[in-house]
């Protein structure tokens, strides 16, 4: 499908059908602005090519329903492999999670289909995906956000997060 029939930010105060088939990657959407390290260093060792492919290739993000402006309201999609370990970071605007399928692992507790949490804006969390990998649906009250990393070695944070993959995997 090509960029120009990817769906468009809907104007606010209107109707609007959306489907997944139009719904463009969060990359494509320029929702989310590039993330930022809150420890001076943190990322100061790259990534391998082995890490960003792996990395990528676990993680799928899509925006089947946006709107334009300061204020609107946004719906992303996430898909994350088994195993899939998300550094400890926030964003700028509040967000509602609901779970879809698989699960995900927040501190000591586990959530499952129908479960989901809120987060007020700046808040850190992280969280990694259950055995069978998650679905889940994100809702903000915002079109564009950021997100600040809170790791203090990204280095230490991506050999987790592939111990983690390849642990689900086995």
């Amino acid at each position: 499908m090509s960029e120009s029939e990817k769906s468009k930010a809907i104007e606010q105060g209107r109707m609007a059908i959306f489907t997944a088939a139009s719904a463009p990657t969060i990359e494509e959407a320029g929702m989310m602005d590039a993330m930022t390290f809150t420890q001076e260093g943190a990322d100061d060792e790259p990534a391998t090519e082995r890490e960003m492919e792996r990395m990528l290739a676990a993680g799928r993000l899509t925006v089947p329903f946006r709107q334009s402006g300061p204020g609107g309201l946004s719906l992303v999609e996430i898909d994350f492999a088994p195993g899939y370990l998300l550094p400890r970071h926030s964003h700028s605007s509040d967000c509602l999670y609901y779970i879809v399928s698989g699960s995900i692992v927040m501190g000591q507790r586990e959530l499952g289909p129908g479960d989901g949490f809120f987060l007020p804006a700046d808040q850190v969390y992280a969280y990694h995906a259950g055995p069978e990998g998650v679905k889940l649906l994100e809702f903000r009250t915002e079109s564009a956000f950021d997100m600040k990393v809170y790791e203090k070695d990204m280095a230490r944070y991506r050999a987790k997060a592939m111990a983690s993959m390849d642990a689900a995997e086995r």
